[in-house]
């Protein structure tokens, strides 16, 4: 018989590089889609590949919806273990195929698989956990499960100048490791003992779907997530309305540099508010309004400090919100419930990304625009923190 894990950094660091690779994949396509898409494709043109681009990221999306709710689902019906275990395994084997095509649609079949295999990396392991490692620590797991997403993503964006045949390699390669090592992950006791108890509600959509008091969380939760989606989606934009003398690509550069630093800072502060989870949103909110609403006021050399401050909201805040998520669901229906939640927040990205299509057709009326989208998203997601009942262990 296999021995099992003990809840301890050993694995943590195991979940903790599952993310790591997590965002290195969600970086990569963007840092290498150019050279990927003109040597494996053959297709030249700079509007053909940007076409192309936008096709495959619309199914890797569309397979993110997918995996989240079949691991979701099985996170609970066989363990969070094992769902995360299985998980990178198709990742691993999609990616490492997608390597040797140059079929488009089957490239884009694989890459929507391993996508159904990333899906759940975040709100497993954060699962996995907050029902493993004991309370004082399970906050600072988290925090640093995050900031290893963020390293992956810094390292895509580091090494953007390396073959992408050698990217996705080191991902796949990197997902295999993982699996062997992930093998020998324990369940937690909570998990065992629930199983055991409600094996018919396990994963079940009647018992999430079906309850009042579960409807309203979803509701809840889901309206305290969409602002960082929106953040992500319309701070892109934000640096054509800042820069004068910089280019956009270097403008780009120093807001991702800001935006993973503030990131790690945020994930670490996080840690030292496990008694105010929501007052951290709150205030993340307030930021969150007060540096979406003036952007168009930030001078050039500032746009570094700035972009810290975007990172700063997008760290620490998530965290604590997939904390009290996870925690204020059943055991039973744990995975299902957060899981689906983060798909949804991940979906809305897409219907925030053909709003900005539409209102950059009148550059001059953005700024108005996104400053009503904003206000009423701050709107809706203080109304949730404030409905939202704290969680009890």
């Amino acid at each position: 018989m296999k021995k099992a894990l003990k809840p301890t950094s050993s694995t943590l660091l195991l979940l903790c590089l599952g993310y790591f690779i997590d965002f290195y994949d969600l970086t990569i396509m963007g840092v290498s889609y150019p050279e990927l898409i003109r040597e494996q494709f053959g297709i030249s043109t700079t509007i053909q590949i940007q076409q192309t681009y936008l096709l495959i990221s619309s199914f890797q999306t569309v397979g993110m919806f997918i995996g989240a709710i079949l691991f979701g689902i099985l996170g609970d019906k066989i363990g969070r273990a094992s769902a995360i275990k299985y998980s990178i395994l198709l990742y691993s084997l999609s990616t490492l195929a997608a390597i040797f095509t140059h079929s488009l649609p089957v490239f884009i079949a694989l890459r929507m698989l391993s996508y159904i295999g990333l899906a759940t990396e975040f709100s497993t392991s954060t699962i996995l956990i907050l029902e493993s490692l004991p309370s004082k620590y399970a906050p600072w797991g988290t925090a640093i499960l995050y900031s290893f997403g963020v390293l992956g993503g810094m390292t895509a964006t580091s090494i953007g100048f390396i073959s992408w045949q050698i990217m996705f390699l080191f991902g796949a390669i990197g997902g295999l490791l993982l699996y062997i090592g992930r093998s020998h992950i324990k369940e937690s006791d909570s998990y065992l003992n629930i199983s055991l108890e409600n094996k018919e509600k396990l994963g079940s959509w009647r018992e999430l779907l079906g309850h009042k008091q579960h409807l309203l969380k979803l509701c809840y939760f889901f309206l305290i997530l969409v602002p960082y989606f929106a953040m992500i989606s319309l701070m892109f934009i934000f640096p054509n309305y800042i820069i004068k003398t910089y280019t956009l690509s270097y403008a780009t550069k120093i807001l991702l540099i800001g935006f993973f630093i503030g990131n790690i800072i945020s994930s670490l502060l996080s840690g030292f508010f496990t008694q105010y989870q929501r007052l951290f949103i709150a205030i993340s909110m307030l930021l969150f309004l007060a540096l979406m609403t003036t952007y168009y006021l930030i001078p050039e050399r500032a746009l570094l400090a700035y972009s810290l401050g975007l990172g700063i909201v997008g760290g620490g805040y998530p965290i604590l919100w997939a904390q009290i998520a996870t925690r204020s669901f059943p055991i039973y229906i744990r995975s299902l419930a957060s899981n689906f939640l983060y798909a949804l927040g991940r979906g809305s990205g897409l219907i925030f990304n053909s709003i900005v299509a539409i209102w950059l057709a009148t550059p001059s009326s953005f700024p108005v625009y996104s400053t009503i989208l904003v206000s009423i998203l701050f709107i809706l997601a203080m109304f949730a923190i404030i409905k939202i009942k704290p969680y009890t262990t």
